[in-house]
């Protein structure tokens, strides 16, 4: 599978957000980009310490798949 447009990505966590502050879940899902790969990580959002945790390190493609799972999960 070919790596997906990095926009694409941005507009799953934004819907994955919603969903997730629909369900009044406290967390958040947000993404970092490094030089080689993606990182899609959870963060509580009323943590004071911003603890982050690494749920799935890979390809927009594995990061994109990973969110619709979540998104699904918690509809």
């Amino acid at each position: 599978m070919s790596n997906m447009p990095l926009n694409g990505v941005y507009r799953a966590v934004f819907k994955a957000n919603i969903v997730m502050s629909q369900s009044l879940l406290q967390e958040r899902l947000q993404i970092r980009k490094e030089q080689q790969h993606i990182t899609l990580e959870k963060v509580k959002i009323l943590d004071e310490n911003n603890h982050k945790e690494a749920i799935l390190t890979g390809n927009s493609s594995d990061i994109y798949q990973k969110i619709q799972e979540i998104i699904t999960s918690v509809q």
